[in-house]
């Protein structure tokens, strides 16, 4: 796991400006009747204004299947993750996550965000979208130099149940830098396998995607252990997309963050609406209790 200094924090952040940029760009884009390819394409033509090369096209399939065609993630409804961009049209009230990755002078960034399609009802939606920053920003206000990223995962957990949903474990965070995915995997709530084998301590210079992934009313559940439940997911035909395996709505919202000694740095902020949620407060400890 390699600790970055702090201007190669800076080049990583300026990747996560275009990113920004990118995520800007598809969310403008989504409307009623509007293609998932079209919001693909709105951000392909950010990132190469911005110079950036997307690291999702091309990436190779872990199972073995076709490399990722697209710039951009698009995965609407009961989708979690890597959903792939095509013809499919937007519904009003649709919940689409959006999930962009990209590379400037040889640093890489990524995040997400979770967008409602407006001209429905959707007050039950954006509180569940609201819930899914609230649940990333916990996480982060935990990423203290000296914390186990097991503190972190519990704060992400903890708001998350605390909101009513649940979480998907199997694919989550993760080191970024010179690569799109790095060591370590960063999950979003506790397991038997975090505590047991893959915990770590939080060190300044590292360098992580945080992504909580959460499914709509499926509260979990921790056991006498303090091990949590997690949502059942499953990959459809295309090899790519993630989908709740009950059918329900999922939320997915992600950031690239630096821990430094003084707390944790968001290198891929957003300006406008998001720019007030991105503000993180350091909460100056690890404790699973405050």
């Amino acid at each position: 796991m390699s600790l970055r200094t702090a201007a190669e924090m800076d080049a990583i952040e300026r990747a996560g400006a275009a990113v920004a940029a990118a995520l800007d760009a598809a969310t403008a884009a989504v409307r009623a009747g509007t293609t998932t390819a079209e919001l693909d394409r709105a951000a392909r033509a950010a990132l190469e204004a911005a110079g950036a090369e997307p690291t999702f096209v091309g990436y190779p399939n872990p199972n073995g299947g076709p490399a990722f065609p697209a710039a951009a993630c698009v995965s609407v409804a009961n989708e979690a993750v890597h959903g792939i961009p095509g013809a499919r049209t937007l519904r009003a009230g649709e919940l689409v996550k959006i999930d962009v990755g990209a590379r400037v002078d040889g640093w890489c960034a990524d995040a997400a965000v979770s967008v409602v399609v407006p001209g429905a009802e959707r007050a039950e939606a954006d509180a569940f979208v609201a819930a899914a920053w609230e649940t990333l920003h916990a996480g982060i206000a935990r990423m203290q130099p000296g914390c186990a990223w097991s503190d972190v995962a519990f704060a992400m957990q903890r708001m998350a149940f605390e909101r009513g949903h649940g979480l998907v474990d199997g694919w989550h965070g993760h080191g970024i830098g010179r690569a799109a995915h790095e060591a370590p995997q960063a999950p979003s709530l506790v397991t038997p396998g975090l505590r047991e084998r893959r915990d770590f301590t939080l060190l300044p210079g590292m360098v992580l995607a945080v992504e909580p992934i959460l499914v709509m009313g499926a509260r979990g559940t921790v056991d006498a252990s303090g091990n949590a439940t997690h949502v059942p997911v499953e990959v459809a035909s295309d090899g790519w997309t993630v989908r709740a395996a009950d059918g329900l709505v999922v939320a997915h919202v992600e950031h690239t963050v630096a821990v430094t000694r003084h707390g944790p740095r968001i290198l891929t902020r957003r300006a406008g609406a998001r720019a007030a949620a991105d503000l993180v407060p350091n909460d100056g400890g690890c404790s699973r209790t405050g």
